[in-house]
């Protein structure tokens, strides 16, 4: 799974789309937990969107994502009941 952190958020890049189970439930359930280094961190306020430019993911990584067409992204916000890093 590709997550990067950024700020209180977090941005999952959707290389399979937003067509998968995963995103679904994540999407009707409002919220998820994701395990980070043996910590779970408390997700929620999922956002689905189209960023072409790759914005919200390290620069390194847009290269990758642009030669996958990767445009498709998750953006969830950490609770702030989460004692993930």
């Amino acid at each position: 799974m590709n997550v990067f952190p950024h700020g209180d958020r977090y941005v999952f890049a959707l290389t399979y789309g937003s067509g998968v189970q995963w995103v679904k439930n994540v999407m009707a359930a409002g919220e998820a937990e994701l395990e980070k280094r043996g910590r779970r961190v408390s997700l929620s306020q999922p956002r689905l969107f189209v960023d072409r430019r790759q914005s919200g993911v390290p620069i390194p990584v847009r290269q990758i994502l642009r030669v996958m067409r990767v445009q498709e992204f998750l953006e969830m916000t950490r609770s702030s009941d989460s004692r993930g890093d």
